[in-house]
């Protein structure tokens, strides 16, 4: 059996810490990771040609286009030969399909989930942590307990789409995103290595 760097998408939810999940997984694997955001950040603090461009969109009050995004990500990933973890990204079918159309297809899709108990609890514990940064948030406690409902709600909606898109091509895998990054992270690496294998 032959073995591989995998190239890994992570998707989450609101109150999932992707990101430092994403750090401990590569710190775990050897995958680079790859931030949509941090990308497009970096063109326009450097005033590229693609930076330009996208602040010009910015500028106009419009999101900027998947297709300029994606081939922003893109020519990051022409340089990554040891496998990268991209996270919540891509957000949508347009861009998964750019993304492929761009030679950088993952191996494994991985959707980090929590039950709605768990949900409940990961919110309470942010919004607690919020109010102990600052007392003032503890009158708006309920509002901010719904805003993360809310947000999970159209994360649910939004990503559906997404997710029936990898699933149909059987890349979509479900892991428990309950307790601290480390024991997420943990719960990854299986999977990752399973997408990493070829017979």
């Amino acid at each position: 059996m032959e073995y591989n760097m995998p190239n890994v998408v992570l998707i989450a939810g609101p109150v999932v810490d992707l990101a430092s999940v994403a750090s401990a997984l590569a710190a775990t694997t050897g995958l680079q990771v790859v931030s949509a955001g941090n990308v497009v950040r970096e063109h326009l603090q450097q005033r590229t040609s693609l930076g330009e461009k996208a602040n010009g969109y910015m500028q106009a009050g419009h999101v900027v286009p998947d297709e300029l995004v994606v081939e922003a990500v893109a020519d990051v990933l022409v340089n990554v030969h040891s496998g990268f973890v991209l996270y919540n990204f891509p957000r949508n079918v347009r861009q998964a399909e750019l993304l492929t159309q761009s030679g950088h297809v993952p191996d494994a899709v991985i959707e980090i989930v929590l039950s709605e108990d768990q949900f409940s609890l990961a919110a309470h514990r942010r919004v607690e942590r919020r109010i102990e940064l600052d007392p003032q948030q503890a009158e708006r406690r309920q509002e901010l307990l719904f805003m993360y409902t809310h947000s999970q709600e159209n994360h649910q909606e939004q990503s559906e789409p997404l997710r029936a898109y990898y699933r149909t091509r059987g890349l979509l895998q479900t892991v428990s995103g309950f307790g601290d990054v480390e024991a997420v992270a943990v719960r990854l690496v299986p999977l990752v290595a399973d997408g990493g294998s070829h017979p």
